[in-house]
């Protein structure tokens, strides 16, 4: 079980500060209550399909968490969101993103690239996408990925921090969190440099979010040694947040799916697990069962390890409406 000042530790990625929240009379106290949703606080881990050629070969998928209390104060930072404020951020680690760890987006942002649900096109084709990427570019990491550079090998990776909805399904694992926890952790990862750290073994996005996940609930983030070959990967992490909200109902476990949205863009396809790729993949399997069947059926050993639990089902489905960020109201409560 990680303590709090180990998970401290492997967190070390960003910039990020806490706002303050300023008094309000009594009577915009009253108004906020009857006119904003009830304080509502989760971390959800959003598991994403696997979608294009690297997808085809490498079927694990990626994951972002997504804090609903907690928003983006620029691409490198977080801090509590403000009184009246659309709420929400999705935070992630990639791999090429200059210097950087890590990226923070407006949830409806990283989404859909729109500021609005109704924004939102109802079958974008992929020039209509990369339009929208590029808007959001200029308008939030122009600093950082500026004209001329966005293209370049190490900062090839940012246009996955928005829009990304449009190229994938996502499955949110969700358990509730108090407000002195969120405020800690954006305390905690704002303290700590965001430095490029990702590796594919030790460091990759689900170990990003497993870290995450560990600062709210230590001892929760369980790995398949054995069927995912050593690595922890996003279908592992899932499963553990399941396994946890079913034996712990307290935490308040929620499981949404936020549908890839129409059009003719090609259709994201399942998680797998290490060994369950190798196993469903057909350009592995075939020539394994021929050349050497002693490794398909190490694999199926493996892959019996925990590796045929499926992303769970039934799930809320969210659509953009839905999605729309909580405005955060002036009185937080737990």
């Amino acid at each position: 079980m990680l303590t709090r000042q180990q998970t401290s530790r492997r967190l070390k990625r960003s910039t990020f500060v806490a706002a303050p929240i300023c008094c309000a009379p009594l009577f915009t106290v009253l108004l906020s209550l009857l006119l904003t949703a009830p304080a509502h606080a989760a971390i959800t881990v959003l598991v994403g399909e696997p979608f294009g050629t690297f997808g085809t070969y490498i079927p694990v998928g990626h994951t972002t968490i997504f804090l609903d209390r907690v928003c983006a104060d620029g691409p490198l930072k977080l801090r509590m969101c403000r009184p009246g404020e659309p709420a929400g951020v999705a935070i992630s680690r990639y791999d090429h993103i200059g210097p950087y760890d890590w990226l923070a987006t407006p949830i409806l942002q990283f989404l859909y690239a729109e500021d609005k649900p109704e924004d939102v096109p109802a079958t974008p084709t992929s020039q209509l996408v990369d339009s929208l990427r590029q808007q959001y570019r200029h308008r939030y990491l122009a600093d950082i990925f500026p004209d001329g550079t966005e293209a370049d090998k190490p900062n090839t990776e940012w246009w996955e921090s928005t829009g990304m909805a449009y190229i994938r399904r996502y499955w949110g694992y969700q358990l509730g969190t108090t407000r002195q926890q969120d405020e800690r952790f954006v305390t905690q990862i704002n303290a700590l440099p965001n430095r490029h750290s990702y590796g594919a073994y030790h460091a990759n996005c689900a170990n990003f979010a497993a870290d995450a996940v560990s600062f709210y609930y230590p001892g929760l983030v369980k790995r398949a040694r054995l069927s995912d070959l050593g690595f922890l990967l996003p279908k592992q992490l899932a499963r553990s947040v399941y396994r946890y909200g079913l034996i712990h109902p307290e935490a308040g476990l929620k499981i949404i799916e936020i549908p890839q949205v129409p059009g003719p863009i090609r259709r994201s396809h399942a998680i797998r697990g290490g060994a369950e790729s190798f196993l469903k993949t057909k350009r592995y399997i075939f020539p394994l069962s021929i050349l050497q069947p002693e490794i398909a059926v190490t694999l199926f050993a493996l892959y019996l390890d925990h590796g045929g639990w499926k992303i769970a089902r039934p799930a809320e489905v969210l659509s953009p409406a839905s999605i729309q960020p909580n405005v955060a109201p002036l009185l937080a409560g737990n």
